[in-house]
Parts: C-alpha cells; sequence; structure tokens
C-alpha cells in the first residue's frame, strides 16, 4: 500500500515537472528581459532568487542565481559609469551590449555543458564538484548561500533607492513664476511653488509668505522707490502630514505646494515680484516683469519646451500627465511632444494617441501644444520635427526604419506639409554627441532655421572641448572633432539661431528633474528606459515674441527665428539689436560697405530664481540673495569679442564695432580623405570646401554667463555689406 501510494506521488511529481517545464522557462525568460528595464530589472532579480531558493533542479538553481547576479553586476556598472568611473559610454547602449551579450555567452555555455561532445568534461566536472561539496559543511553551504542571495539584492538597493527622495520632500526653496511682459494696469497672475531639494513640489510646505515688489524705471534703469501696485495679502499655504513625490497630483483643496494669487501693477517698469518666506527666512525673487502701454500689435514673450518624450517612447508619464505638468507645474505657454519614430513604429495606435492628446491639451490664448516627432539617424543627426497644424505626421511614420536618408526627410516633410497646408520645423539637438553627431552639410534650410544650443545633454554651441564651451555636455567623441557644433554650422555660412529644450525623459517637460537625485527609479512617473539617468544637465528652455498665444502665433515666431534661450528653468528678458536690427525675420543688418560701423546693443534682466546646474537642483543657503554678477559676451564670427562684466539685475550695454567686415569660413577645417573632401571624420558626404562661408557676412550672438551657473543666449544678427 505505501508502495502504491509513493507510485502515485512519484506519478503526480512527474505530471507536475512535466507541466512546470514550459511556464518556468518562459518566466525565466522574461526576468532575462527585464535587465533592461532601468529600475525595474528588480523584477527579474527577484525571479532569479526564487528559482534559487525554491527549485529543486540544480540546473534552475544555478540559472536563478546566475541571473540575479548579473542583475546585481549590471546595475553597478551602470552606475559607475553615470559616476565617470571608466569610460563613459550611454547607459541604455551599455545595457543593451551587456545585456544581450551576457544572454548570447550563457546560451552558448549551457548549450555547450548540454551537449554530447561535452557530455564525458560534463561529467567529470559534476563529480569533481560533488567531490568538493562533499568536504563543505551545510552550515558553509547556508553562509555560501545567503552571501550568493546577499550581494545582488544589496548592491540593486544601494544603487536604485534614494531614501530622500523617497522621503524627503521638505521645502528648500520658492519658485515665482509671473508672465515677462504685461499691460499697465492689467490683472494677471503669479504662481508660487515651494520645492523640495530635487526641485519637486513640496506638498508639506504650511509657510507664511509675505509680498513686496522691487521696480526699475524703463528708461533709465534707476530703481524705482514709489510702485503702485496691488499686491497679495499675506497668505499660509496649506498641505499635507506626509510629503509626496508627486505633490501636484493630490488634489484636495489644499495648496501642497502651489497656490496661484492674482495682481496688477499701475506703475510703468521692470518690476521682480519677492515673496519673503517664513520657513527658509530667505527672500526669493521672480523673473523680471515688464509693464508697459503696450498696444495691441505688440508682440509678447512667451516661454516654451519644444522636445519631449512621454512613455510612448523612451520617456515618462502619459502625454497627458506631461502636457498637465508643463502647462501648470512648470508654467510654460507651449510645448511639443516629441517622441522617437523609431518606438512608435513598434507600438500601433500611437501616433493617433499623441496626436489626440496633443489637440486636447491645446487652448489658444492660455496653453499652445504642436504635433512633434523626433527622426533619428546616428550618422547625419537627430531632428525633432513640429508642425504647426492638428496633424501629426503618420504616413510614412518618421522612422529611420521608414526613412532611412535625411533626403528622404526632406522628401516627407515636403509631401507632408504641401498636402496638408501645415508648416514644419526640423530641429537639430545635442550636435557635438559621439552618439550623434551632427553633418551640417545634409541640412535643408526651408525647415531647419533654430538649432538646440543645449539641453539636458548639455551644451552645444562649440565643441565640448573647446575653451569657449563652458558648460560641457555628455558622451564626447574621443578626440576633439570640428565640424559638429553650431559655431562650426554658422562659419559654413548657415544661417540658424539658436533655441534651448529640455530633450526630457522624466516627464517633467519645462522644468527637469533629471539633473538632481530625482532621476531615480522609483521617481514618478515610472519609465523602464535608462534614457532618464544620463542627463546630468537641467533642460532647457525657449523665449519666443509672437503676435499671440495660438499655435500660428507661436510658430511664426519659431519660424522667423524671433527668439532667444536659456539653460534652466529661469526666465530673463534679453532684446538683442545690431543698428536698431532685432534678432528674427531674416536677422540681416545691410551696410554701406565694409567699413561701415555697426552700434550693437543689449538690453538684459537677469532672472531672480535660484539656479539649476550640472548634477545639482537650484538651492540657497541662509540670508540668500539673488547673485547679479554675469559676464556679458559678444561673439563674433565664432570667436569672442568683447565681455563685460555686468553686477546689477537690469543691464543695457552698448558697443561700436569699427572693424572692417571680413565674414567666416569653415573651409581650413576640413579633412581630405582620398580624393574627396569632408567637414569630419563622421562625414559620408563629400564637399566642396569654399563653399562652407558666410559669403562675407560677419555674425554676432550674445551669450549672459551668470556666475551663479545661469546661461542666456540670443543671435546670431549677420551684417552684410552692399558694396
Amino acid at each position: 500500500m505505501e508502495n502504491k501510494n509513493n507510485t502515485e506521488i512519484s506519478t503526480k511529481d512527474g505530471k507536475w515537472s512535466q507541466w512546470w517545464r514550459i511556464p518556468r522557462f518562459i518566466v525565466y525568460i522574461f526576468g532575462i528581459i527585464t535587465i533592461y528595464w532601468y529600475f525595474w530589472c528588480i523584477i527579474g532579480l527577484v525571479i532569479g532568487i526564487i528559482y534559487f531558493i525554491f527549485l529543486n533542479d540544480p540546473a534552475w538553481k544555478r540559472n536563478g542565481i546566475v541571473l540575479s547576479l548579473y542583475i546585481g553586476f549590471i546595475t553597478t556598472l551602470i552606475y559607475l559609469n553615470l559616476h565617470g568611473i571608466g569610460i563613459w559610454f550611454p547607459p541604455l547602449n551599455l545595457v543593451l551590449w551587456y545585456g544581450t551579450g551576457f544572454i548570447i555567452t550563457y546560451l552558448i555555455i549551457i548549450i555547450a555543458w548540454i551537449s554530447r561532445k561535452k557530455r564525458f568534461l560534463s561529467i567529470r566536472f559534476t563529480q569533481w564538484i560533488s567531490h568538493k561539496s562533499e568536504k563543505i559543511s551545510n552550515k558553509m553551504k547556508i553562509l555560501i548561500d545567503f552571501f550568493l542571495i546577499l550581494i545582488p539584492i544589496t548592491s540593486w538597493i544601494l544603487i536604485s533607492i534614494d531614501f530622500e527622495v523617497m522621503l524627503d520632500n521638505n521645502p528648500h526653496i520658492l519658485w515665482i513664476h509671473a508672465p515677462s511682459k504685461v499691460k499697465v494696469g492689467e490683472n494677471f497672475n503669479i504662481t508660487i511653488e515651494a520645492w523640495d531639494q530635487f526641485e519637486r513640489l513640496s506638498a508639506v510646505y504650511n509657510g507664511e509668505v509675505k509680498f513686496s515688489i522691487e521696480s526699475y524705471d524703463l528708461s533709465n534703469y534707476n530703481s524705482i522707490n514709489s510702485v503702485d501696485a496691488l499686491l497679495p495679502n499675506e497668505y499660509i499655504f496649506t498641505g499635507q502630514l506626509l510629503g509626496s513625490d508627486i505633490a501636484y497630483e493630490i488634489l484636495d483643496g489644499k495648496d501642497n505646494g502651489r497656490h496661484v494669487f492674482e495682481i496688477s501693477i499701475n506703475t510703468l517698469g521692470i518690476h521682480y515680484i519677492r515673496v519673503e518666506d517664513s520657513i527658509t527666512q530667505n527672500t526669493f525673487y521672480s523673473n523680471p516683469i515688464i509693464v508697459d502701454n503696450f498696444p495691441d500689435s505688440e508682440r509678447m514673450l512667451y516661454w516654451g519646451d519644444l522636445h519631449t518624450h512621454s512613455y510612448l517612447s523612451d520617456g515618462s508619464g502619459t502625454p497627458e500627465h506631461n502636457f498637465y505638468y508643463a502647462r501648470y507645474i512648470a508654467c510654460i505657454d507651449y510645448m511639443a511632444l516629441t517622441d522617437h519614430g523609431e518606438i512608435l513604429l513598434f507600438s500601433p495606435g500611437s501616433l493617433d494617441i499623441i496626436e489626440f492628446a496633443t489637440n486636447n491639451a491645446n487652448e489658444p490664448n492660455i496653453f499652445v501644444t504642436f504635433q512633434g516627432i523626433e527622426w533619428t539617424n546616428t550618422r547625419t543627426g537627430h531632428y525633432t520635427c513640429i508642425f504647426s497644424g492638428d496633424q501629426l505626421l503618420k504616413n510614412p511614420i518618421l522612422s529611420y526604419l521608414t526613412v532611412p536618408s535625411t533626403n528622404g526627410l526632406w522628401d516627407a516633410l515636403d509631401n507632408f506639409t504641401s498636402s496638408t497646408g501645415s508648416n514644419a520645423l526640423a530641429l537639430p539637438h545635442h550636435t557635438t554627441k559621439r552618439s550623434y553627431p551632427q553633418d551640417w552639410t545634409y541640412i535643408n534650410p526651408k525647415y531647419v532655421k533654430i538649432a538646440e544650443v543645449c539641453s539636458v545633454h548639455g551644451d552645444f554651441l562649440y565643441e565640448q572641448r573647446d575653451e569657449l564651451n563652458y558648460r560641457g555636455a555628455i558622451d564626447p567623441p574621443p578626440i576633439y572633432t570640428p565640424g559638429s557644433s553650431i559655431i562650426d554650422a554658422l562659419k559654413m555660412g548657415k544661417k540658424l539661431t539658436l533655441y534651448a529644450a529640455s530633450d526630457v525623459h522624466d516627464g517633467h517637460p519645462g522644468h527637469s528633474l533629471c539633473h538632481t537625485r530625482a532621476f531615480i527609479g522609483h521617481q514618478r512617473p515610472f519609465s523602464t528606459w535608462h534614457t532618464r539617468n544620463e542627463h546630468p544637465y537641467p533642460g532647457g528652455l525657449t523665449a519666443v515674441y509672437a503676435d499671440n498665444l495660438t499655435r500660428g502665433g507661436i510658430f511664426d515666431g519659431l519660424e522667423n527665428q524671433r527668439i532667444f534661450a536659456n539653460s534652466d528653468h529661469g526666465r530673463p528678458i534679453l532684446h538683442f539689436t545690431i543698428n536698431g536690427i532685432d534678432v528674427g525675420d531674416n536677422s540681416t543688418v545691410f551696410v554701406a560697405n565694409k567699413n561701415s560701423s555697426r552700434e550693437i546693443n543689449l538690453f538684459l534682466a537677469q532672472d531672480g530664481a535660484p539656479v539649476a546646474l550640472k548634477s545639482q537642483a537650484a538651492q540657497t543657503t541662509s540670508n540668500w540673495l539673488p547673485n547679479w554678477n554675469a559676464t556679458i559676451e559678444i561673439i563674433k564670427n565664432g570667436e569672442l569679442w568683447y565681455k563685460e562684466r555686468v553686477n546689477s539685475p537690469i543691464q543695457k550695454i552698448s558697443k561700436n564695432d569699427d572693424e572692417p567686415i571680413v565674414g567666416a569660413n569653415y573651409e581650413d577645417n576640413c579633412l581630405k580623405i582620398g580624393d574627396n573632401y569632408y567637414i569630419n571624420t563622421y562625414s559620408d558626404n563629400p564637399i566642396n570646401p569654399t563653399t562652407l562661408n558666410t559669403g562675407g557676412c560677419d555674425f554676432y550672438l550674445i551669450r549672459v554667463v551668470g556666475e551663479n551657473g545661469r546661461t542666456s543666449y540670443v543671435g546670431p544678427i549677420w551684417v552684410e555689406s552692399v558694396n
């Protein structure tokens, strides 16, 4: 009877073993896939440990511990890579190469292990292992097993969990946002946000705020002592007992770190709203507000982010989340969601989702959204494509897989714009990165009018190691490589204007957090992509002078290059002219002859907000005051021509250039390979070096380098001699 029961149990075990084989294998393969999933590789680590602890089959126990140990290893490798230990490599590429390499290598080992040709070796090796294991005590086996489990868990926790990011939501600074230009006597809103040490809304902020105003005359920039303004009364914020990493999603009627106030100013001038905070005991400044008797025809100043990503490609958060954050938390006026076509290609229906969400979020005169998509070519550069209408280019999907050449991209844009009546812009970005060097010889001036000078990747006005690149960038080529920076494009005669954007992948367009430790995987909105943990710089913003806050108005301002750029969430005001000609609408000054004098003028009103820096959140100290020290640089034909130190929030500089107009060229930097010339070793497009010049024009641009770390850019303006 007992033998019969044992036989029945053995039969059941055999059936169970047979049934479990396929699910066991599928679950393990799923665990391997999670290697690529950033923070969520914890799933594969747990699967591996469960297999190691609970499965009886020695082979599957081995498979389990190998999986968990490898996930611990790759997590550590990425951490060391991001912190500059070893050669920097894009984390996503690193995981793809090492992860795929691990899978292939391990499969080869397993196949070799079980192959008949290796059977004898396998038996002898197994016997050797068995012989050695007999000499190891049970306690030692338990200890070894314990450490085999502890090592990957510990490495993952130490690197993938940041308890301060998770638990510390206490307020550190206030941020005050106001419109840049306001009509005198007009009611307008200002937004006050309490930020924690990672620039997130502080849900627990319960401080009292008091308002005052600091003002300057519009003509002479002297301080104004008596200002007629209707400021809010003192106010006490309401919030939670416990913090939250997404305080803006708590909709219980409390402030939760953010409150909107109404204000009006009846005195002409340049004004800063000052807010005294009872928690930090500091007084914080708004961005500058120009109040004047603006006519209805006056172009106003709007801020936005043209380069962002959602979970539909390699970013974070839904399109709806991104638009909500941009409008209400980042307080920008316009935005484009530009997910990667190469990823959207494999996600049926995603383009329709983006198109619908973008149109649904667009609200003329309040918040403008543009249809957009990003096309990637690792040889000739990336282009973020945005459209003025309500349709997204979906046939063909702008993917390198479906549109493999730059000329094909221009053809696709031609066909789309002619059939829909929509205008399009193609925006080059992170141009000097080793992974995606920009080849300026392929650009189409019909669509390529503005270039991204800075983003979460760094600064691309100059080559990364150029002495005039103060901020640097990630992923530099192995040696100094001319030909891909924006300055080099200008020397080649490309009439581009500077804009800035975030290229944000962390779900926070208009105000990225990935330059802080809040890039960590458990920061919401979640992501399965490594592309949000390689962006140490704050995202930038672009200011547009536009007739109105509509798609047509903003797109017209962008297309006609009436813009300037800033390196973080700050919103200074810059107005650059030469002989009275502004940036935009061709940006060209015609003078009588090459020796004609040029009067260069810049008006600057700095932003008083604390500054975000590379790998560092905006922060203050006790008794903090804004640092108004800055250097205004005039860059002529790519060289630093003039600089002036300033130490006040409002500044105007004037400088005459009486030197002969000589133009600029890139010819001497061209590289001869065989019988052909190229702009650099990355280019595959033969060129005539004598064509790469400005046609005798000089070009000027302005860069404001704040001692606090904030950088602003405006220009260029070209100067051409008639005779």
